[in-house]
């Protein structure tokens, strides 16, 4: 006996109504418990809700009704759909269109085992959008020839809509839940760093004090070995404190209690200066700028900045290629400021790392070592003094760090006088 419009307007406000009880805490479950309300519809021996894996160029089944066939299905591998293998479900999920058919078994393109195996005999596909854009599609199946209607069609077009909507907000729930549990991580790791820092730094001062008693007296018995050993594990012990203070200053950060006292710097000459410690023979560190220019800021503070933005640019910097720092004057809208350019001929920062290179404990290759605190202390210290830290790197064509600094207001009131006196001496006199 055939449907009335009413039935079917009665069977899409009940699936809605269910769809939307649909429990959003795991994309799977929440995808097989919809797939079995739209099997129930529609009186289909199997739904599956297929989405795209990139990872596999494929579609999967990652939610599926609960039925024999589907168990079937399962076994026989054909949960798992590579896009080169061709199909219906494929040509749904690339054309976006929907496909109807409900003589599967003449059809030439779908594929052998649907129709063999599974003895799948109607189809109906609907492409799939999960939080806007098309992410997989939906396949109703059963063994009977021209089972499904016009209004199944209909029906199978919207519903794919609310399970859409259903798939979306279990993946947000799924996102939060990892957010919240890599949030957990990093405050105790984060703890746990910062305690490891206080304890290192008391031990350290002892063991400071008794390496420069025995590099004393290797000085006044003129042993050269053991006077180059103490030298070598006193360089050693400063990058270990200066590490142990890069972790300090993030969780003064944290505290609110990173300090910083504002005195006109010349920020070309501390280039200058930083640029001499940092080079290298093989790896050297070019300083261009035309003129000096001051800025508000902390030496301290803006020297660590500095030179952590050259640390990283020389360890990821090929050898013998330089690091190359353009200092000059840009205006802004906030008002004028110093900038800093700072290129190297590295490989770049990887795309996936990039929207997180200012992140703590983020770094370009762990394989290189440290903690990934450098660029976030950088990045810090820039914004507290009122500028910013912010990076370009096109794939494979090295990576540009700009550090902006607001100008000091003496070298701002030098800079309006001189556009007064410049204005005035191009102003047509008075008669």
């Amino acid at each position: 006996m055939a449907r009335s419009s009413g039935d079917d307007q009665r069977r899409l406000l009940d699936t809605l109504e269910r769809l939307l009880e649909v429990t959003g805490a795991d994309l799977r479950l929440a995808l097989s418990e919809a797939a079995d309300l739209v099997a129930a519809a529609v009186g289909a021996d199997k739904v599956d809700t297929f989405l795209y894996d990139p990872s596999r160029d494929s579609l999967v089944a990652l939610g599926s009704s609960n039925q024999p066939l589907t168990q079937l299905q399962k076994r026989l591998g054909l949960d798992v759909l590579p896009l080169a293998n061709g199909g219906r479900t494929v040509e749904v999920y690339k054309s976006g269109q929907t496909f109807v058919s409900g003589r599967v078994d003449d059809d030439p393109e779908e594929l052998r085992g649907l129709k063999q195996a599974l003895e799948i005999r109607s189809e109906i596909g609907v492409p799939l959008e999960v939080g806007g854009s098309r992410r997989g599609m939906i396949m109703i199946a059963s063994t009977k020839p021209d089972f499904f209607t016009r209004d199944d069609v209909r029906f199978a077009e919207s519903v794919a809509r609310w399970v859409g909507v259903v798939g979306h907000r279990a993946e947000l729930v799924e996102e939060m839940a990892r957010n919240a549990v890599e949030e957990g991580r990093r405050a105790v790791a984060e703890e746990l760093i910062t305690v490891f820092a206080h304890d290192m730094r008391n031990h350290m001062t002892p063991i400071r004090f008794r390496l420069g008693m025995l590099r004393g007296r290797a000085e006044r018995a003129k042993r050269e070995p053991e006077l180059r050993d103490a030298d070598l594990a006193l360089k050693a012990l400063d990058r270990l404190d200066a590490l142990v203070s890069e972790v300090l200053d993030v969780a003064r950060i944290d505290q609110g209690i990173f300090h910083i006292e504002s005195l006109p710097v010349d920020v070309v000459a501390l280039l200058e200066e930083s640029a001499v410690t940092l080079s290298t023979p093989e790896q050297p560190v070019n300083v261009k700028a035309v003129e000096e220019i001051l800025v508000a800021a902390d030496p301290a503070r803006v020297r660590q900045c500095i030179e952590n933005v050259l640390a990283n640019a020389l360890k990821y910097s090929p050898k013998h290629a330089p690091v190359t720092v353009v200092v000059s004057r840009e205006k802004r809208e906030q008002g004028e400021c110093a900038r800093v350019d700072v290129v190297d001929e590295g490989p770049g920062v990887p795309m996936d790392v990039l929207p997180r290179i200012f992140d703590r404990f983020v770094t370009g290759d762990r394989r290189e070592g440290g903690l990934g605190l450098g660029l976030y202390l950088a990045k810090r210290i820039a914004v507290l003094h009122g500028g910013d830290l912010t990076v370009e790197s096109p794939p494979g064509r090295g990576a540009r760090f700009t550090l902006r600094l607001p100008l000091h207001r003496n070298e701002m009131a030098a800079d309006h006088q001189a556009k007064s006196a410049s204005d005035s001496s191009s102003s047509p006199g008075r008669f």
